[in-house]
């Protein structure tokens, strides 16, 4: 992990940066699933949008892990559900592999208890926790909305490629399993065109960059990876291991106590660069990395967004769970924000008929 740097290199630097680390990555797209004449939104035309920012429902209608019994729990079918019903075009999900190679939709790797969810079978899982869904059936309520909504968009899905804590993968070894079960599965259910992968990690970007180039990508970023491993331990409490990364992408990789496996970067036009060598279409930013980079050095956070731009990415924000985060991130010129519903449906601009 690094100490953070404020400026950023022009478009052109980073650009060359990245075509020099490109190495090869194969662009052969997936074919478009489906009924070719049907009439139906797209990831693409999510990314085409001309108004900014668009609303995406975080996991489902926004993180509730019980304690707010009036919402559905995060990242469960009835949260998906509600989210599109209430407006929402787009909705993200986290995702999980199952001792039994299937695919169970939960925000970590483990339980309260740190039973790591690659040592249950999903039928396992169900049994401790009878709200935790198959992502096939979020799938399926991607597709429904979709197919509701004809060629307005909707019913477009963000899947999140969890990055395996150290305690659940010690041995670095579930990234190639977890990107091939999620190809798999978003190509039986045809749902290759309406679907976006996203993560923390560029080393899982990378595996499915070669298994699916034509599955659009979002790399993110979050403060802790732009500190020195001084700063986080005193931040977190927790010590901080510079590891030998099996994909390290010339990356310095750390692990953040028995939780964190993840690369850090020596600026944010690093980072970028990373996001250009990877041929990721988005780069979504942390309310822990924008907030403080605008707090030390206004303007800083509007120039992240608008260097990303200058290199042809979108660029998100997470999360906003009050108006006044989404105000922030809307003013720093971002694209879309990881939201609570429905307030980033009542916040968003109109978005045009197709």
């Amino acid at each position: 992990m690094n100490a953070p740097k404020h400026k950023f290199l022009s478009a052109v630097s980073v650009v060359a940066l990245a075509l020099s680390l490109s190495g090869a990555i194969a662009m052969a797209a997936d074919e478009p699933d489906g009924d070719s004449d049907r009439k139906r939104s797209t990831a693409e035309d999510f990314l085409q949008l001309n108004v900014r920012p668009i609303a995406i429902g975080h996991h489902g209608v926004g993180p509730n892990t019980g304690q707010d019994p009036s919402l559905p729990i995060e990242n469960t079918v009835d949260s998906v559900r509600l989210a599109y019903n209430l407006g929402a075009r787009v909705v993200e999900v986290d995702v999980q592999l199952t001792q039994d190679g299937r695919l169970a939709v939960f925000h970590d790797d483990y339980l309260s208890d740190f039973t790591c969810i690659h040592s249950l079978t999903l039928d396992q899982l169900q049994q401790r926790l009878p709200y935790v869904p198959e992502l096939r059936q979020v799938i399926d309520v991607a597709r429904e909305f979709n197919n509701r909504s004809g060629d307005d968009l909707g019913g477009i899905l963000i899947v999140e490629l969890k990055a395996f804590s150290p305690h659940c993968d010690p041995a670095d070894q579930f990234e190639q399993p977890l990107v091939s079960a999620v190809v798999s599965e978003v190509r039986k259910t045809k749902m290759t065109d309406r679907v976006i992968f996203d993560t923390f990690s560029p080393a899982l970007l990378y595996l499915a960059a070669q298994a699916a180039p034509g599955i659009p990508r979002e790399l993110d970023i979050s403060g802790l990876q732009l500190l020195t491993p001084a700063e986080i331990e005193a931040i977190t409490g927790l010590p901080v291991t510079i590891i030998k990364k099996n994909i390290s992408l010339g990356l310095t990789w750390a692990q953040i106590g028995e939780v964190y496996r993840l690369p850090g970067y020596a600026s944010p036009q690093q980072f970028l660069a990373t996001g250009m060598a990877l041929q990721v279409r988005i780069v979504g930013g942390e309310m822990d990395f924008l907030g403080p980079a605008e707090q030390q050095q206004p303007g800083s956070g509007a120039a992240f967004v608008s260097a990303a731009h200058s290199l042809g990415l979108r660029a998100f924000a997470d999360p906003a769970n009050t108006p006044a985060d989404w105000n922030f991130f809307a003013s720093l010129g971002v694209d879309a924000i990881y939201s609570t519903i429905p307030m980033g449906v009542q916040l968003q601009p109109a978005i045009p008929e197709p």
